[in-house]
């Protein structure tokens, strides 16, 4: 890809902003869409371009990325990627259910553009610093064509094989990393209960056999009640009810999960949707999350 060619991104919230400042900071440009509006500010401020729709990105770019909300918000841009008079080279970011990347998949494949599933492991604040893991499966030929971008993008990635391995892989990752940070936030709370100084046994948890990297991301902000976003709780929630609805599909309980999930439920109602997927401590400070309805 040449450096003066623009990439395409679509979706603008955490994870598409982080990524678009990799891209700029290379030198590449990019042309932004979000159905938000305001979100296109940030990108504006940036000296980046933005897209009045969709399909502006598709017939400007041959390379687009999406970091949208959903598999339902990836399928609403369909359409508009086939029609493209050059069909694009797509790398798609977001966490679908392996069954709904694969409709994904065929769908790219009878309207000739090429598709790369790449859901990124990590928080927007890594994705910024070059520290996440992007989970990358597709055919081997697009995903070298794809390479320069994904180079800028996320220069951590591992190669899963086929279309639907990245996103069963980031759903059994994200399953123990939620479930690590809903540990941390009982282990901090039940601390601080006990009458410990939390800052004192956070860094002592860090020493411990107990260690986790979301002590380093998410430790001082449940601390500090901190939960100004680097990723949403929202799509924490809903990431894990998608990790649900398949173990549902292939007859696996996950006990762990499930509790975890109305935990996120709970944390959800007390501190909204927009706020850091840290502020699950919140519903364990509140006593939540007991009475709450099984998955």
């Amino acid at each position: 890809m040449a450096r003066e060619t623009p990439v395409g991104m679509i979706g603008l919230g955490l994870m598409g902003s982080a990524l678009s400042a990799r891209l700029i900071d290379a030198g590449v440009g990019v042309i932004g869409f979000d159905i938000d509006a305001a979100k296109n500010d940030g990108l504006r401020a940036s000296g980046a371009e933005f897209a009045a729709f969709a399909a502006d990105v598709a017939a400007h770019c041959r390379t687009i990325v999406i970091a949208v909300y959903d598999a339902g918000q990836v399928k609403g841009l369909l359409p508009d990627l086939a029609n493209a008079a050059v069909p694009p080279l797509v790398i798609c970011t977001t966490t679908c259910a392996p069954g709904e990347i694969a409709v994904i998949a065929e769908f790219a494949s009878r309207s000739r553009f090429a598709l790369i599933e790449a859901p990124i492991s990590g928080t927007s604040a890594e994705v910024r610093a070059g520290t996440a893991t992007a989970l990358v499966a597709g055919d081997a030929d697009v995903i070298d064509a794809a390479e320069p971008t994904l180079d800028i993008l996320c220069p951590q990635r591992i190669n899963v094989g086929a279309i639907g391995n990245a996103s069963r892989t980031k759903l059994a990752i994200n399953l123990i990393l939620q479930n690590n940070r809903a540990a941390l936030a009982e282990g901090i709370a039940f601390a601080e209960s006990l009458g410990l100084d939390g800052a004192t046994f956070l860094a002592t948890a860090r020493q411990s056999a107990a260690y986790s990297k979301a002590m380093d991301s998410k430790g001082r902000k449940m601390l500090a009640r901190d939960f100004s976003p680097q990723s949403h709780i929202a799509q924490t929630l809903k990431d894990t009810e998608l990790i649900l609805r398949e173990a549902r599909r292939h007859g696996l309980p996950l006990p762990l999960t499930s509790v975890q999930a109305e935990l996120l439920r709970a944390a959800v109602a007390l501190q909204g949707p927009e706020s850091d997927s840290a502020a699950v401590i919140e519903a364990i400070r509140a006593g939540r999350g007991r009475d709450e309805g099984h998955s």
